[in-house]
C-alpha cells in the first residue's frame, strides 16, 4: 500500500489481500518496527486496511473480507512477534468489530466442520486475547441444528483439553456459558464446572463459581 496523500491510501497490488500480504511480508521483515517514533505510518496503513475490508464485509463480499480479516488479524494477535513495538496494538484498534465481521463470514460460508477448525485456529492465536463477540456470532447466527452440531464438536475437544492447553481454555468457558446462558440450564452448568474447574486452575469450586458470577455480572 501507498499513501498517494495525507490520510488518503491506494493499493499499490492489484487486489487487496495480495496487497495485505506485500504489508505483512514488509511487516516481518521489520519495515515497521519502533512504528509510533515514525508517524504511525504502519498503524495508519493497518487502519485503512480495516476500513477497505469493512467496505468489502458491507457489499456482501464475504469471501474477500474473511481471507482479509484473517490474514490481518492473525499477524496482530499473534504474540511472538512484536513487529509495530507497539505495547499493546491491538488495544489502538476496533477488534470488536473485527472478529465480529470474521466470524460473521465464516457462520455464512463455512460448513460446520470448517467453522470449528477456524475457531480452533482463532482461539491458538488470539491465546493473550478474549473477544466475547466470536462465541456470540456463532451462537446467534447459526440455527438450532448447526449450533447442535458445532456444540458437539466443542463437546468433543473439551475431552481433550488439559490443564496446560490455555489456549483452549475458552472452549470450556464456552460450554459453560451455553448451558447457563443460551439454555438455561443451571444443573449442567454446575455439572460442567465441577468437571472443569481444576483444568482452569480452580482447586476450589465455590471460589470457581464466585469468580464466574463476577466476570459474568
Amino acid at each position: 500500500m501507498k499513501i498517494v496523500k495525507k490520510y488518503e491510501y491506494k493499493l499499490s497490488e492489484e487486489t487487496l489481500d495480495k496487497d495485505i500480504d506485500k504489508f505483512i511480508k514488509e511487516a516481518k521483515q521489520r519495515a515497521y518496527q519502533m512504528d509510533h517514533r515514525y508517524g504511525q505510518e504502519g498503524l495508519k496503513i493497518i487502519k485503512a486496511y480495516f476500513r477497505m475490508i469493512k467496505e468489502e464485509f458491507k457489499k456482501g463480499n464475504y469471501n474477500i473480507a474473511r481471507i482479509c480479516y484473517k490474514k490481518l488479524t492473525s499477524l496482530l494477535l499473534q504474540s511472538e512477534e512484536n513487529y509495530f513495538d507497539y505495547e499493546d496494538i491491538v488495544g489502538r484498534l476496533n477488534f470488536k468489530e473485527y472478529i465480529a465481521n470474521y466470524f460473521t463470514c465464516l457462520v455464512k460460508l463455512c460448513t460446520i466442520e470448517e467453522l470449528f477448525n477456524e475457531y480452533l485456529e482463532y482461539l491458538i492465536v488470539k491465546e493473550d486475547y478474549y473477544f466475547e463477540e466470536a462465541e456470540r456470532t456463532i451462537v446467534e447466527g447459526l440455527n438450532d441444528e448447526q449450533f447442535a452440531q458445532f456444540k458437539s464438536l466443542l463437546e468433543q475437544k473439551a475431552g481433550e483439553i488439559k490443564h496446560d492447553n490455555y489456549a483452549m481454555h475458552d472452549i470450556l468457558n464456552f460450554l459453560m456459558d451455553i448451558a447457563k446462558k443460551k439454555e438455561h440450564n443451571e444443573e449442567k452448568f454446575r455439572e460442567l464446572a465441577m468437571k472443569f474447574a481444576p483444568i482452569l486452575g480452580y482447586g476450589d469450586l465455590k471460589q470457581f463459581l464466585e469468580d464466574y458470577e463476577d466476570e459474568n455480572k
